[in-house]
């Protein structure tokens, strides 16, 4: 099977365009394009009192390449594959969840009780590739016994950042509260959730939920003047062939239209439509929808989705990790891998800071 790097580069954009061409293309794996592309995320829980930082590395395709915890502790792995790991504390009482799957990844720490989750803590990841940006936050718990978070500060070099406020939910079933913190840039959004829960049951019934997700995407609008020129869409297959679309914004100053003009790494099929046209590359179901459509104002958007296939199946390495591995942790994982040899390693790696390689 076969997944793409979604990537967009518009003109005229000038300099930043440039950077933005010079940027490696990426490989995808379980993990779309736009995650993929942070090298992986930073975040620090406040779990029984002591500040536990989780840091999570992704490779090129979007599969996880190292997890590291600091303070290491008693933890061990006990689940070990490129989309999911596991660590859980000798005596159980605590457990992290890291997945990397479709548009998302996610850290989750769980304990027995909210009180082992209250206190600050921080997430870091190159978002959208202008730099390291930085959410820090708050879990409380409420006069009722209820969860509380707040974000104390978000620092995100040239993003624009909306912040939601935050909304609690309370049933039969627990109790939960969340807030959100949307990043956008050049047509591009992710969007960070952090969010506490306390079931009614369960072995570990409190979590707090950390997760970045981010759909293969862009809308740029403006006039028409503004959006004029040669634009290319490019991504890569999973064995690491480059492809692209490029298209061409036409028009005067009342009408436009949205030229293909050729793919590169493969072949295409294309079809027009009103506002633009589609582009499946042949023995795939990768496909590219551009569109271009005027607003009332007189305005013009123009959007850009990828669809692509899905690369679950492709064999993957196991990650590394800075913890001892439990037996058995790498099965189960939908790859058929064998444990790596070198899967401890002396806890030396980079954390799981974003490579810059965001190419928005």
């Amino acid at each position: 099977m076969l997944r793409l790097r979604n990537h967009f580069f518009t003109v005229p954009i000038g300099v930043a365009l440039i950077t933005l061409l010079a940027l490696p293309m990426t490989v995808l794996g379980n993990t779309s394009g736009p995650i993929a592309q942070t090298g992986g995320m930073t975040a620090t829980f406040p779990l029984l009192g002591v500040n536990l930082t989780v840091g999570v590395t992704l490779d090129v395709v979007g599969n996880v390449s190292q997890v590291n915890l600091d303070p290491i502790g008693t933890y061990s792995a006990t689940k070990l594959g490129p989309h999911a790991v596991t660590f859980t504390r000798a005596d159980g009482a605590t457990q992290v969840n890291i997945k990397a799957k479709g548009d998302k990844l996610s850290i989750k720490a769980s304990a027995g009780t909210l009180d082992a989750l209250v206190g600050s803590g921080t997430w870091s990841a190159n978002v959208l590739g202008t730099g390291t940006a930085t959410v820090a936050y708050t879990i409380g718990k409420a006069s009722n016994g209820t969860p509380t978070v707040a974000i104390n500060s978000v620092v995100a070099p040239g993003i624009t950042v909306v912040q939601d406020p935050p909304k609690t939910e309370t049933d039969d079933h627990g109790a939960s509260a969340s807030v959100k913190v949307a990043f956008s840039l050049n047509g591009f959004t992710k969007k960070l959730t952090i969010k506490v829960s306390v079931k009614a049951d369960g072995e570990r019934p409190a979590s707090l939920k950390i997760e970045l997700s981010g759909k293969d995407r862009q809308k740029l609008t403006g006039t028409l003047a503004e959006l004029l020129g040669s634009h290319t869409w490019s991504g890569r297959l999973c064995n690491g062939t480059a492809i692209g679309i490029r298209y061409n914004v036409l028009g005067d100053n009342s009408t436009g239209t949205v030229a293909y003009v050729d793919a590169t790494g493969g072949t295409a099929t294309v079809k027009s439509n009103e506002h633009g046209f589609s582009a499946r590359f042949d023995g795939t179901k990768i496909t590219v929808k551009v569109r271009l459509q005027k607003a009332e104002d007189g305005t013009y958007a123009l959007k850009v989705d990828a669809k692509t296939d899905k690369c679950k199946d492709t064999s993957a390495p196991q990650p590394k990790v800075n913890t001892p591995v439990a037996p058995g942790a790498d099965k189960d994982d939908g790859h058929d891998k064998k444990p790596d040899p070198s899967n401890s390693d002396d806890g030396k790696g980079d954390g799981g800071k974003g490579g810059g390689k965001d190419g928005h």
